[in-house]
């Protein structure tokens, strides 16, 4: 599939089918976490990117049988960058009963376009490390036209006007965003917000720069009760489901294309015992197609070359 991936298990929509609409890695942020790897192309321009190649795609897994919890629109890089992104939503919705979940960073939502595109989705989850000026460019480094005052500005006009669920995500590493100033000014920011729901998560995969650390299970506790009630701190993988017809070196690639990955993640998400899935990473690192890193004593599998 070239604009599909998945299904995976994911620690917040279960098993999602995720939708890659821009090239990688198109995004108006280069984050010092991200797992997906380095900006290769900063951009606040919205361009249509492949909306009628996507959708029948999307039309053919579905009219195979395919199924998921949720069809996210994620992948590569800012999905608000496509300008077929109010058309993919709504030809989702009359094709599917599946719910329709959309990941931003939050760097479009100031445009009054972007957010009446959203309107149909049944939820949208962005992300929101910091209310701080200078830990936005030291974490998400964006544009320089950009400031954390116009994605403030902008998710609080999503959360007046968008009908659905807004699950807002925070990222905190050690030393960076997790000191009392911060942790202040991100509360009340929630707060100004008044997402349906907070989800702490922390650097558990290797991320664009070496330097990152995570925070401990206490730690991050610790953060969500300083936070408000009802933050919750992401756990691991609550279930794992078979995915059909999945397997074979081209399932094993396209996963590890997108994102870096456990022996672990990759038997819940395809459906295999996980002496199965490490002896077939260790063919394919054998003959040189994957490589494994180790952070923080876990080893994540990487495809050498990202999918085109």
């Amino acid at each position: 599939m070239a604009y599909l991936f998945g299904p995976v298990n994911s620690r917040r929509l279960g098993c999602s089918l995720g939708v890659d609409l821009v090239p990688p890695k198109t995004c108006p942020f280069d984050c010092v976490y991200c797992e997906v790897g380095p900006t290769t192309r900063q951009s606040l321009t919205r361009e249509d990117w492949h909306t009628r190649e996507i959708l029948l795609e999307l039309e053919d897994y579905l009219r195979q049988g395919g199924t998921a919890d949720f069809i996210t629109l994620a992948g590569s890089g800012e999905p608000c960058l496509n300008l077929g992104l109010g058309r993919i939503i709504r030809d989702i919705k009359e094709m599917t009963a599946i719910p329709v979940a959309v990941l931003t960073n939050g760097a479009l939502l100031r445009l009054e376009e972007v957010r009446q595109e959203l309107m149909a989705a049944d939820v949208v989850l962005p992300s929101l490390d910091t209310a701080r000026e200078e830990t936005f460019r030291a974490i998400n480094r964006p544009l320089p036209e950009m400031s954390i005052k116009l994605i403030l500005e902008g998710l609080e006009a999503l959360r007046r006007e968008y009908p659905g669920q807004i699950w807002l995500e925070v990222m905190l590493l050690e030393g960076v965003n997790d000191q009392d100033a911060d942790l202040t000014a991100l509360r009340r920011a929630i707060q100004g917000i008044a997402p349906d729901r907070v989800q702490l998560n922390t650097a558990v995969r290797p991320g664009t720069e070496e330097w990152i650390e995570p925070l401990s299970p206490e730690e991050m506790a610790r953060a969500a009760v300083f936070l408000g009630a009802g933050v919750e701190v992401i756990a691991a993988f609550s279930r794992a489901r078979a995915v059909a017809g999945a397997g074979g070196d081209g399932a094993f690639l396209e996963m590890l294309a997108r994102r870096p990955m456990t022996a672990k993640d990759l038997a819940q998400a395809l459906g295999m015992s996980e002496s199965q899935v490490l002896e077939e990473l260790h063919r394919l690192e054998t003959a040189g197609l994957i490589s494994c890193d180790r952070y923080h004593d876990r080893g994540f599998y990487r495809a050498q070359a990202h999918l085109n």
